[in-house]
């Protein structure tokens, strides 16, 4: 049986919160007051990757502020490794530095003066009993271990990203953490170095195996790197499960949104057959393939189908099954290599697809263009409103 935090009851976790709250409080006269976490329970297990992903406001930073003990809970318990770190019950707080936890913030927040060795040693500074020899030791795996052996006499001026990337988490491995903790590392850096570095950090956490949990609110980079997704709304996880179900079977519309782009029709419901269901629309009654459980005939909310799902092709060409079938128009096409965003109307309802980037008819798309529109059932979501 599942819990609340998406691991089995009773299961080993290296981390696990629960019912967590955090309020930051308003002014003298109670104005103002923030609900940053709301009753939030999540756990990671060993050797896995929960990414946060939300807009800014959602609680996501505050959560693993939190959980590094930057921040104190006004209720409920963070556990590391066995170890309890916070409770409200049993009033314990441990001190960040005792949690034996790494972590790398927006900026590297690698020391200019000091060399690469300098950097990745000064966490095992308060380590007693760990002599010279043992330092340069344990030093020399984490950069062998992490490809940057051989620069540990530069200094982080003289590195590219991607090495100060490498050394500001041999940083954060050189203790030996039970979890490591991302705040937004690579949301300062130019996109086409960003996509790079996600790649390197795949890399990087296969090779060092660590637990870790990463914040962030760009979606592509929380597909990419996450084992678990957590969607954040308002202080709480809205959804946690992997980026694919996340994206092909949002829990709301909220998430629907938020993940990835979607169409939304309005429409109320019909009839109700297990998962499925027949929806009232400005386009007539469709069957659509995934309502929430609990929707009856007479709710009303949004018809959704993501973009890359509609199937499009010229006038008078034979379109594609599986779903129902409509007469459109070309408002706007625009062209970004690999893909091409047609915007069209059908029954004077504006809609977006992605085709391949030549378009559906092998050439430039024209505005005015007619064409043939399948909307596959099966990729037809209901969310109420």
């Amino acid at each position: 049986m599942a819990s609340a935090t998406g691991l089995p009851a009773g299961s080993d976790a290296i981390v696990r919160v629960s019912g967590l709250t955090k309020t930051y409080p308003g002014d003298r006269k109670g104005h103002g007051g923030v609900l940053a976490v709301d009753g939030v329970d999540l756990a990671v297990r060993r050797g896995e990757l929960v990414v946060l992903l939300g807009p800014s406001g959602c609680g996501k930073t505050t959560l693993l502020r939190c959980i590094a003990g930057l921040e104190q809970p006004a209720r409920g318990e963070i556990r590391i490794n066995g170890r309890t770190v916070y409770s409200s019950r049993d009033k314990v707080f441990v001190a960040p530095e005792h949690r034996h936890i790494g972590m790398m913030f927006q900026s590297y927040a690698l020391w200019p003066h000091m060399t690469v060795f300098q950097n990745v040693a000064y966490p095992l500074a308060s380590l007693e009993g760990m002599g010279k020899d043992d330092v340069r030791a344990r030093v020399a795996d984490v950069l062998e271990r992490l490809g940057v052996a051989g620069l540990d006499h530069r200094y982080p001026g003289e590195l590219s990203g991607g090495q100060q990337q490498r050394v500001a988490l041999a940083r954060a491995l050189v203790g030996s953490p039970s979890v490591m903790l991302f705040d937004e590392p690579l949301s300062n850096i130019d996109a086409k170095v960003r996509r790079r570095l996600r790649r390197e950090l795949r890399e990087l956490k296969a090779q060092a195996d660590f637990s870790g949990i990463y914040v962030t609110h760009d979606q592509e980079e929380a597909m990419e790197l996450a084992d678990t997704l957590a969607v954040m709304e308002s202080g709480r996880i809205t959804q946690l499960a992997s980026g694919r179900e996340v994206y092909e079977h949002p829990a709301s519309l909220y998430v629907a949104e938020f993940v990835g782009e979607i169409n939304r029709v309005q429409g109320r419901v019909e009839t109700v057959a297990g998962n499925g269901a027949t929806v009232s629309t400005p386009l007539g009654s469709l069957p659509v393939a995934g309502v929430p459980p609990g929707a009856r005939p007479g709710d009303a909310g949004w018809l959704t189908i993501r973009p890359e799902r509609i199937a499009v092709v010229p006038a008078g060409s034979a379109p594609p099954a599986g779903g129902p079938r409509f007469s459109g128009i070309v408002r706007d096409a625009i062209y970004f290599g690999a893909r091409q965003e047609l915007r069209f109307e059908i029954a004077g309802i504006a809609m977006t697809a992605w085709t391949a980037g030549r378009g559906p008819m092998g050439a430039p798309v024209r505005l005015g263009d007619a064409i043939d529109v399948t909307l596959p059932t099966d990729g037809l979501r209901w969310f109420p409103a």
